[in-house]
């Protein structure tokens, strides 16, 4: 990050729109490196006052792993009514609940339970926003939450790289493909992000969420107001009701 980068003023309009204010085109100034994405992200987080705790992996233009700490209020419980805007998509994934930080030679031991989950992303950028990628990582990876569903049973014995995932929305099913997602590279994620944590000031703990990449999705909303997904006796579920309809 350079010397002269404003952090602060580079937040301002994400927050904005945090807050309900417009969505902006881009950011001023802009970030021009990875150091000074991460410091508008902890600014962000800072202007809202909240205490975060739910962090999200990523691919910075599909290749470099990178992570995105999201605000707590993101956090919905499975059933709930959750707002959103109309250009919204949403990300099946399992969510990692942790019981303590995790150490390297054991990160399993600090894992609590493995749930299903959604992803939402809704980025707080225009529309029609031609943002950078760096942009993009500011704004959280353009994530606006995630909805926990149930605990996904026996987890422990070994979880499939596919969970054979059902996706419905309005009461129709979706055709997707579902990727796969080894636990071993979960937890090799797992491993990496308890260092970034520790090095942005936010160290993992008891309670906090982790997602780790989309099974399925993004799949657009396209104006449906309810989605569920099944899969190994787990459920998830929310109903929407989108921004200024």
């Amino acid at each position: 990050m350079t010397d002269d980068f404003d952090a602060t003023a580079a937040a301002a309009p994400l927050l904005n729109a945090w807050q309900g204010g417009p969505r902006p085109s881009g950011l001023t100034p802009c970030p021009q490196n990875v150091a000074e994405a991460y410091a508008v992200q902890r600014a962000v987080m800072q202007g809202l006052g909240d205490p975060g705790g739910v962090w999200k992996m990523a691919l910075l233009e599909g290749r470099d792993r990178q992570a995105a700490v999201l605000t707590r209020r993101s956090l919905h419980a499975s059933g709930a009514t959750v707002d959103l805007p109309a250009d919204a998509a949403v990300e099946v994934e399992t969510a990692l609940v942790l019981s303590a930080e995790p150490e390297a030679a054991d990160p399993m031991a600090a894992i609590a339970d493995i749930h299903l989950a959604f992803e939402l992303v809704a980025p707080r950028f225009a529309p029609d926003a031609g943002f950078s990628a760096l942009e993009s990582m500011a704004d959280g990876f353009c994530s606006s939450g995630v909805v926990l569903g149930d605990p996904i049973e026996g987890w422990r014995d070994g979880l499939p790289d596919r969970l054979g995932i059902a996706l419905t929305l309005d009461g129709a099913s979706v055709p997707a493909t579902e990727a796969a997602a080894p636990i071993d590279q979960a937890m090799d994620f797992l491993i990496w992000l308890t260092a970034h944590a520790r090095a942005q000031g936010m160290p993992l703990k008891a309670g906090d969420v982790i997602i780790t990449g989309a099974r399925i999705g993004p799949l657009p909303l396209a104006g449906a107001t309810g989605l569920r997904a099944t899969a190994m006796g787990a459920a998830v579920g929310i109903d929407v009701a989108y921004k200024g309809e």
